[in-house]
């Protein structure tokens, strides 16, 4: 449509120009040429009309990063209790039960001195005694020892003969460990096993079960010294 009003002006004022040429009138030639000149306006009004609107650029929000958040720290808690990695690492070995379906190799704590937190004064010489009960079914052989697993050793040796004699399924042995309370103050604990046979065991039905030495360390005392009165 735009196209045949371009022509029509075309022509018009090509008419125009002619008319001119040809001694016509100033007055039509002037009435062609407004004519021509409102097509042309209306042919360019509706071809802005027509037109697509101008995109706009419309800015893209930048896309969130994500920040990875440091893992919470979790408490570890410290106490007087072996871990049960250690005792894991300790060289066991499986125990086959007898034709009594009793294990071979097993213990219990009967007895023992110094129990649990007592007091005893700064480098003071002392004994511990445990009494064990052989309740497996194998003969605990003259090799047999007490060996220090881990805690304070309070200066004993590492390794304790359990006895001279061999104790039969039933009997019990006493076993004596010569210690030394430390300088300073505190609460100090031990945690001991028995080997034998190649195997680290403890007490208790499961034989994996620690005995102990627990005891504490008084803050010392200063003797004060008593002058004389004149």
């Amino acid at each position: 449509m735009n196209k045949l009003k371009m022509v029509v002006v075309s022509v018009l004022l090509l008419g125009a120009v002619l008319l001119s040429a040809c001694g016509g009138s100033a007055t039509n030639t002037d009435a062609v040429l407004t004519e021509a000149a409102q097509i042309a306006f209306q042919a360019l009004t509706e071809t802005a009309a027509a037109a697509p609107p101008t995109a706009t650029n419309t800015p893209i929000p930048p896309t969130p990063t994500f920040t990875p958040e440091p893992p919470t720290p979790t408490a570890t808690l410290e106490g007087d209790q072996p871990t049960a990695t250690l005792q894991q690492a300790l060289p066991q070995q499986p125990q086959q039960p007898s034709t009594s379906g009793v294990p071979c190799l097993r213990a219990n704590l009967e007895s023992e001195t110094i129990l649990d937190g007592s007091y005893i004064n700064a480098d003071t010489p002392f004994t511990k005694m445990w009494r064990l009960k052989n309740t497996g079914s194998c003969t605990w052989k003259n090799d047999f020892s007490l060996i220090y697993v881990q805690g304070d050793l309070l200066g004993a040796d590492s390794v304790i003969t359990i006895g001279t004699k061999e104790v039969a399924p039933g009997g019990y042995a006493e076993v004596e460990v010569s210690m030394r309370a430390p300088k300073q103050s505190g609460h100090y604990k031990g945690y001991w096993m028995i080997r034998g046979d190649g195997v680290i065991f403890g007490v208790g039905n499961n034989a994996k079960e620690w005995f102990w030495v627990d005891i504490n360390v008084p803050n010392s005392v200063p003797t004060l010294a008593v002058t004389p009165t004149p």
